[in-house]
């Protein structure tokens, strides 16, 4: 810490600011006292770390700063630390720059002492870290959500093919995701679902009839043999939410399990995608869809269907009344079903609305179950042929006959 300072440097502290006494605080009162304006620039650039001890210091720091009309900048701090600081400052009125010289130039102008538009810009700050906190966030829980699976893959295919190892397996299950554009963790789930291979053959799917990938006309600019099932999934629910004129809804998948997965979902909170990111039978309208293969409607407040905790979930959203759609495919399974929330009890649907969703379902369900049974069950013969050959079986030359 500098012991002897002009006013109009900047106080630049070094290490941890670790203790609710530390000294930079009083060199930031200090400061203030001894300046023209009151405002003082602290440079973070030194400071390695900033302890919950050191925080609840600062706090203190900044409510004295405020008592004598002065206002806090600080500039210059590593990642680390200014991650912290943008999510515990809210609402103090200090302000965050990237570098000393901005946090300078702000501090010199003029009505200084209340950093006016330091705090629009700090909140702006915060809310773009806490966006990207939120996608951390999701991505590490889609992760844990999915880390078991991979592996009961991986030992699957260690046992099947006698592979070298779980890296081994590993890169031949990302391998064959990447190819066929189908996700890791449903190429996993696949493989765990669908019976093994007939012991020794050389083909997974011999016979197979590859047939072409079914017309979405709903979905005109969608490619419908050459689009993945995200963006297909994607594509279902907003022209879903664009009929209804709503702002809320998801869209789930049957897994091997037969219980509904969220695939893809708008306009709920983190709670909300958490607690229904997997349905059992009988938890929702939507499930209730899905068993009986025709739409549900459901006011939120009143059906039973519900838990009292996840009627709770539910209401905080705004939703009042659900259209859940099943998505059937062409041998009449239920693959997946669609739910529109709508904020108006009671809320039901024109007869030309219907329509439109039952088609929409009918053409989506079609085009899943076909991505099901063609470029899944290609992406596992490639796994099976990749295999193979890892082992040192040889792959036969050509593809197995198509009917």
């Amino acid at each position: 810490m500098d012991r002897k300072r002009d006013p109009e440097r900047p106080v630049r502290p070094d290490g941890a600011v670790d203790r609710p006494d530390h000294p930079l605080f009083a060199a930031i009162l200090r400061a203030a006292l001894e300046g023209r304006t009151g405002a003082v620039v602290v440079d973070l650039s030194r400071v390695r770390t900033v302890t919950a001890d050191g925080m609840r210091g600062l706090l203190d720091c900044v409510r004295s700063l405020r008592t004598l009309g002065g206002t806090l900048y600080l500039a210059a701090a590593p990642e680390a630390v200014a991650r912290l600081l943008r999510l515990t400052l809210v609402g103090t009125g200090v302000g965050l720059f990237p570098t000393v010289t901005e946090a300078q130039r702000a501090a010199a102008a003029p009505g200084s002492g209340t950093a006016p538009g330091t705090e629009r810009a700090a909140a702006a700050a915060r809310e773009t870290e806490l966006e990207r906190l939120r996608r951390e966030t999701a991505d590490l829980r889609g992760k844990l959500r999915s880390h078991p699976l991979i592996a009961q893959a991986q030992g699957i295919l260690l046992e099947r093919y006698r592979l070298a190892g779980p890296e081994t397996a590993f890169t031949l299950l990302k391998e064959s995701s990447q190819a066929h554009n189908v996700k890791l963790r449903t190429l996993a789930a696949a493989l765990v679902a669908v019976p093994r291979p007939a012991p020794g053959s050389a083909w997974w799917f011999p016979g197979r009839v590859r047939r072409p990938a079914p017309p979405l006309p709903l979905l005109p600019e969608m490619d419908n043999a050459g689009a993945n099932r995200g963006a297909v999934v994607k594509r279902v629910l907003h022209q879903a939410l664009e009929t209804v004129g709503s702002g809320m809804g998801d869209l789930q998948l049957v897994d091997p399990a037969r219980r509904l997965r969220m695939e893809q979902h708008h306009g709920f909170d983190q709670e909300f995608i958490d607690y229904f990111a997997v349905v059992g039978e009988g938890e929702t309208p939507c499930a209730l869809a899905a068993e009986r293969a025709r739409p549900v409607v459901s006011d939120i407040a009143t059906d039973r269907v519900f838990s009292a905790e996840a009627r709770d979930i539910v209401l905080a959203t705004g939703s009042r009344t659900v259209h859940s759609f099943p998505m059937t495919g062409g041998s009449g399974q239920v693959v997946g079903v669609f739910s529109l929330h709508v904020t108006e009890t009671g809320r039901s649907l024109a007869a030309g609305e219907e329509r439109i969703l039952a088609q929409l379902a009918a053409q989506g369900g079609a085009w899943l179950e076909w991505h099901e049974q063609t470029v899944l069950r290609d992406a596992l013969e490639h796994l099976h042929q990749r295999a193979r050959r890892d082992r040192g079986t040889p792959s036969a030359a050509s593809g197995p006959p198509h009917g």
